[in-house]
């Protein structure tokens, strides 16, 4: 396993443990995530992380669409971090390039950029339902490291929003958090 794909599993299994943990009655409560709410949030990540799965089985460029998730949230991102981990699972599949979503570039290096997505909604989510989000250090810092040279570019695309100033001193998390325009208070 590469070290991308250690950190984006386990940015994957920290978003996966906050959406097994939100009660029935709270997937409309809004999130930090301007007009979504927990359900919308999840239909996202499913369409990102499906995105991820799809190109890991073609080879070939897809686009996250947003699936109707309706009473089934948790099912829905169930079966989409299923077939994501059993498609990177394969062999060869991280080794695979393609004209992705930055440029030309592997699977793995697909994933070390996608792994931001899972770590900064984990942690939305769990503002949404009243949770705490646990977030792994390295992860962060890998997270940080890959997504901090394109952060004007993801802020022009309405990917993030404005940073938010934290302590240099910060935890790799808190300053994640504050690059993508996130409040972690």
């Amino acid at each position: 396993m590469s070290e991308n794909l250690r950190n984006f599993t386990k940015a994957l299994y920290g978003f996966d443990a906050v959406v097994q943990r939100v009660r029935p009655d709270q997937w409309d409560a809004d999130t930090p995530c301007e007009g979504w709410c927990a359900r919308d949030l999840v239909a996202h990540e499913c369409g990102v992380i499906g995105a991820v799965a799809q190109m890991a089985e073609t080879g070939e460029i897809a686009m996250p669409t947003m699936p109707h998730v309706g009473d089934d949230p948790v099912g829905h991102w169930d079966a989409t971090r299923d077939r994501v981990l059993e498609a990177l699972d394969t062999q060869g599949a991280l080794h695979t390039h393609g004209n992705f979503w930055w440029g030309e570039m592997s699977i793995d290096q697909l994933v070390a950029f996608a792994t931001w997505d899972p770590l900064a909604h984990s942690w939305d989510l769990a503002e949404a339902t009243g949770q705490e989000a646990h977030a792994d250090e390295g992860v962060a810092e890998a997270a940080l490291a890959t997504i901090a040279p394109m952060s004007e570019t993801l802020r022009k695309m309405r990917l993030t929003a404005e940073p938010v100033d934290v302590p240099d001193d910060a935890d790799a998390m808190t300053r994640f958090l504050g690059l993508t325009g996130r409040n972690p208070r």
